[in-house]
């Protein structure tokens, strides 16, 4: 089932892409968090914190060394009034995440499910995400998420070491982290937009049908109310 997915989803890489909404402007550029190793060509994306999901997508992945990227907003109400202090730091927020396997043009969009994911069922503006319980998302191989599962459960403080990393990054607003687990296994993790929610990934396809990207959606821009099915 192909999605019509937004402009956005490859615009807001682009340094200068800016987008107004409900009374304010998102300023978006690019931040390059670091390869991640895709070793079994199952990918896993959830919060890492409270992994909620461990199964990993139904599609099988590109295997290899590929960058994740971040689309991230400065966002700052259009209206004077409202507009805070120059000296304060913007409210930047993590729009999209994104796992680049080429350079290649995206021609067509569709969403990354698990097994027992029955896309009949989703009406208009539905989707099957995953859950974000501590403000974080992430994109790690399978073999990377039973690692973390196994940290997790022998030490129940392991958390620390994962916040450590994230923090050498920290804004008020987000930060992001690439944490190696193991030789050749590592997570890539990020602040989720607002926060807390539920989040919907999407493959994109080159023009071979050749998978060139894996996005994220954290919801800044809305667009499920406007895009048609």
């Amino acid at each position: 089932m192909n999605h019509n997915c937004p402009a956005f989803f490859e615009t807001a890489f682009d340094e200068g892409f800016t987008q107004e909404q409900d009374g304010y402007l998102y300023r978006f550029f690019r931040q390059d968090v670091g390869k991640l190793q895709v070793k079994t060509g199952k990918i896993v994306a959830n919060d890492p914190f409270v992994m909620f999901e461990t199964e990993p997508f139904e599609e099988v992945f590109p295997k290899g060394s590929f960058s994740v990227q971040l689309a991230i907003a400065q966002v700052q109400p259009l209206s004077k009034e409202e507009q805070t202090d120059d000296s304060l730091e913007p409210d930047e927020r993590v729009a999209l995440a994104r796992i680049a396997f080429s350079e290649k043009p995206v021609v067509s969009w569709k969403m990354a499910v698990w097994a027992e994911s029955d896309l009949s069922q989703l009406g208009y503006g539905e989707f099957f995400g995953y859950g974000v319980d501590a403000g974080t998302g992430s994109f790690m191989d399978a073999e990377a998420c039973a690692l973390l599962e196994r940290e997790m459960e022998k030490d129940e403080m392991f958390y620390e070491t994962l916040t450590k990393k994230m923090d050498q990054t920290y804004k008020h607003t987000r930060s992001w982290g690439l944490i190696d687990l193991a030789e050749s296994c590592n997570v890539s993790m990020f602040s989720t937009g607002w926060g807390d929610g539920s989040y919907a990934s999407y493959i994109g396809y080159d023009a071979e049908g050749q998978i060139a990207r894996l996005v994220t959606d954290f919801y800044l821009l809305d667009w499920m109310g406007t895009a048609e099915e």
